[in-house]
């Protein structure tokens, strides 16, 4: 990608100014809608980006991909203190900022306070040992593990080999459609168990049809997030929710 001067300039503008707004979407408990978990997606003024991807994408092309994942990361836990009671708050990180000690050390200084990474990139790693090290320090003071994107291609399914993560996430392109399609069945019915013999959670993201979200239930897929429960959006006034590490040990 080659970056525009036009491009630059609102890049600098949005990282001088911490020109991001966050907006969350709801992970919500299937049979019941209980909201269990929030995820962070960073929103930009259309003036400097037309997209998320958009700025992130140049943020990489111009060498400060890390920086715009960081600021991401610090405007997202800001509104700690605001979410529901028992919910946790899962944030977008790509390998090359976990691996940054900015980013580390963030996550550690928040880690009491009911996070979740989750691991977006989408390219061979090539050093799992430093990465496996990481991940699990961050388990070890409290952070759930996340593995994004499961079933979409090779660096999900390495992820989950090498991360034991505490989280899977069924991709978008495997739940759409997986009312009418056997094949999407089967491999949801699939990931199911796999995540219940590791014991991680599975939650099924991209839901936008009832029926989508009736049969990944019926497959035994217990959390989900998507259009049909919830947009993103601001959080919601403090409530008592069920505590995620509930679902976990149960």
């Amino acid at each position: 990608m080659t970056l525009t001067a036009p491009a630059m300039r609102n890049l600098r503008e949005v990282i001088h100014s911490q020109a991001i707004q966050p907006t969350f979407q709801p992970v919500v408990r299937l049979e019941d809608g209980v909201v269990k978990a929030y995820e962070a997606l960073a929103r930009f003024d259309k003036a400097h980006f037309g997209s998320p991807a958009d700025a992130f994408a140049a943020a990489l092309a111009a060498g400060v991909g890390v920086d715009l994942e960081l600021l991401a990361l610090e405007r997202a836990f800001a509104y700690l203190d605001e979410m529901p009671a028992g919910a946790w708050l899962s944030a977008n990180l790509s390998v090359e900022a976990l691996l940054d000690p900015r980013v580390h050390t963030t996550l550690l200084e928040h880690s009491s306070r009911g996070i979740a990474v989750e691991l977006t990139e989408h390219t061979q790693v090539h050093d799992y040992p430093s990465l496996v090290k990481v991940t699990e320090e961050l388990r070890s003071a409290g952070i759930l593990i996340a593995v994004d994107d499961a079933g979409a291609g090779f660096a999900s399914l390495s992820h989950i080999l090498q991360l034991r993560p505490d989280i899977i996430k069924l991709d978008i392109t495997l739940t759409r459609g997986v009312d009418t399609d056997p094949v999407r069945m089967a491999l949801a019915r699939s990931l199911v168990g796999f995540a219940k013999d590791i014991g991680a959670m599975l939650i099924a993201e991209g839901i936008e049809t009832v029926a989508e979200h009736e049969k990944l239930q019926s497959l035994g897929v217990t959390l989900g997030q998507g259009y049909f429960m919830a947009r993103p959006g601001p959080l919601p006034d403090r409530a008592d929710i069920v505590a995620p590490r509930t679902a976990v040990s149960g």
